[in-house]
């Protein structure tokens, strides 16, 4: 498998990078974060420079993209830990509504690419499946939603929900999709500051009405579609993770080589250069698995979903690791609020319990027969 980004990628990961730089310091992080409002220049800037479109075709509003450059955006934001989650806002609806051939998809796929509709679909992660909502048609033009489960992110900046429901008319059912404003009656959203300080909610329908127009997609066609989207966000999510574990790397170094004990600086002692080997090797292995991911969810692959479930594992693992050893080699101040890499420690925490745990994402690879045996 070839790792090397091409021309395009790499001014595209470039270009990410500079922006997070200069623009999403983490002292911007503390304000927004302290205040509980989102970042409207983000997420307008990510609008701006396409973005939002990077991972679609040309025939779908993008720019011939695919899986590989959205990671690369979400990796490069990442290094920022962003409250505004690009694999959830971003990757998650985009895949989801591209891979739906309804008009109402394509034009609500239009309205996310520039920015008038901020919406997500309710996530779980690949290990078990949302509860599905019930909907009823109560007249011509409107339909009734009542229904849990499953969870969204980046909940103060989005404007809409993708809310998966079957359509109840006697005996039969047929799964279908509606978009459904964040403010609308009946919708009861329980708010959660996750440990990062990130937004996220669950969310109850209790007879939420919502106009026929609203409903987005229906068929079978919808569960391939949401499948691939709850992969493409736990993909977006691990490479998220493997930025903030970039950071974590590169600020411990710096650090090393700034602390000194006996007149020298620590970062010459052998012991804990091992230590940063150590966790070079565990990004470049948790990047590795992510680009093996990547590669089957692309190609459609039966098995994509084992791929990705063994990269949200391992990134998880690895993540805890680089993350603790960050601290440890930071020492007390790491432990501080005002340092950042105690900040890391809690977005990678909150990386590896979001869209399955790992122990979830094991059990759910022990669910495939033969998984673990060794011929």
């Amino acid at each position: 498998m070839n790792f090397l980004l091409n021309e395009e990628q790499t001014l595209l990961r470039d270009s990410v990078r500079r922006y997070v730089e200069k623009e999403y310091s983490f002292a911007n992080r503390l304000n927004y974060a302290a205040s509980g409002e989102v970042n409207r220049q983000a997420l307008e800037y990510m609008v701006s420079q396409g973005w939002m479109a990077a991972g679609l075709e040309e025939s779908c509003g993008g720019f011939g993209g695919g899986i590989i450059e959205s990671c690369l955006i979400a990796e490069e934001l990442g290094r920022a830990m962003p409250l505004e989650p690009y694999w959830a806002l971003a990757m998650a609806p985009t895949a989801l509504l591209s891979s739906l051939c309804t008009s109402s998809a394509s034009a609500l796929l239009g309205d996310i690419l520039d920015g008038s509709v901020v919406a997500s679909p309710i996530l779980s992660g690949v290990v078990k499946q949302n509860e599905t909502a019930s909907a009823k048609k109560v007249s011509a033009t409107e339909f009734s939603i009542t229904g849990s489960g499953g969870h969204v992110y980046g909940l103060n900046a989005l404007s809409h929900l993708l809310v998966t429901a079957n359509i109840i008319d006697g005996n039969s059912a047929e799964r279908a999709m509606f978009l459904v404003p964040i403010d609308s009656a009946g919708l009861n959203l329980k708010p959660l500051t996750l440990l990062d300080e990130s937004k996220a909610a669950k969310f109850a329908l209790s007879e939420v009405l919502v106009p026929a127009e609203s409903l987005i997609a229906t068929g079978s066609e919808l569960i391939a579609a949401t499948q691939y989207a709850e992969r493409v966000a736990v993909l977006g999510l691990c490479s998220s993770a493997i930025g903030m574990m970039a950071a974590v790397i590169d600020k411990t170094v710096e650090y090393l080589k700034l602390r000194k004990q006996f007149n020298t600086a620590i970062g010459k002692f052998q012991s804990l250069q091992h230590r940063i080997a150590d966790m070079k090797i565990a990004i470049e292995e948790s990047r590795a698995i992510i680009h093996r991911g990547i590669a089957m969810t692309k190609c459609g692959d039966d098995d994509s979903v084992i791929a990705v479930s063994e990269a949200k594992y391992l990134v998880s693992k690895n993540a805890a690791f680089v993350a603790a050893q960050g601290v440890q080699l930071h020492g007390a101040i790491g432990l501080t609020e005002e340092f950042v890499i105690g900040h890391y420690f809690r977005a990678l925490t909150v990386c590896s319990h979001i869209l399955g745990t790992p122990s979830e994402h094991l059990r759910h690879l022990s669910s495939y027969n033969d998984y673990f045996t060794i011929d």
